[in-house]
């Protein structure tokens, strides 16, 4: 019984996203769906409920979401852009999607008693061969910058840190004495692979 288990041929779970990937049941089909360039990905824009794969993603937000100016910011590659991040804020969420192939890149701000920290993540699935982002995020004070450069991580959902928890990567933790008021004037320059991790 279990030799015809394992050579069951099964569907990727992800075959509703179009996914037309057959595998043998167990670890060939869990590793193929973790890396599944259909897996779902949820729109990161507050109030939106929408799930798809990541190209059909990209033009929902593109075709839903382009007049919310608030939280989705078009841009292009290697110019910067300045924005801003209001703490006090509970989704604060904002997204920029790029120009040309639609990406979404997401940035979040989490006050802390220690200061403040900025995530940078792309709603991407983990898929070899898809296009890998770095990115230079600056705190802009009026005497300090506070700049950093790394890789920006990729996730499938947008999550909220609980309190007392704190990113593992892809962030900037700015400290508490560079927080005059509960809002950031930041600036962010993205770019394709390792571009900005150096800088």
């Amino acid at each position: 019984m279990e030799k015809i288990i394992e050579a069951s041929i099964v569907p990727c779970r992800n075959s509703v996203h179009r996914c037309k990937e057959t595998t043998t049941y167990g670890y060939q089909s869990s590793s193929h769906e973790k890396l599944c360039a259909y897996i779902p990905c949820s729109c990161p824009l507050p109030n939106c409920n929408y799930i798809g794969s990541y190209t059909d993603l990209k033009s929902h937000a593109r075709s839903s979401h382009s007049r919310d100016e608030d939280y989705l910011i078009p841009f292009a590659l290697n110019q910067s852009l300045i924005f801003g991040i209001d703490l006090k804020k509970k989704e604060n969420v904002t997204v920029f999607q790029e120009e040309k192939d639609g990406d979404l890149i997401v940035v979040q701000g989490f006050k802390r008693s220690h200061g403040a920290y900025v995530t940078v993540s792309c709603i991407s699935p983990l898929t070899p061969g898809l296009r890998n982002f770095s990115c230079s995020l600056a705190k802009l004070k009026e005497h300090a910058t506070l700049r950093l450069g790394f890789m920006v991580k990729k996730i499938q959902k947008v999550g909220v840190l609980q309190e007392g928890e704190e990113p593992k990567d892809g962030f900037m933790l700015i400290p508490s004495y560079m927080l005059t008021t509960d809002h950031l004037k930041m600036q962010i320059c993205i770019g394709s692979e390792y571009k900005y991790i150096h800088i």
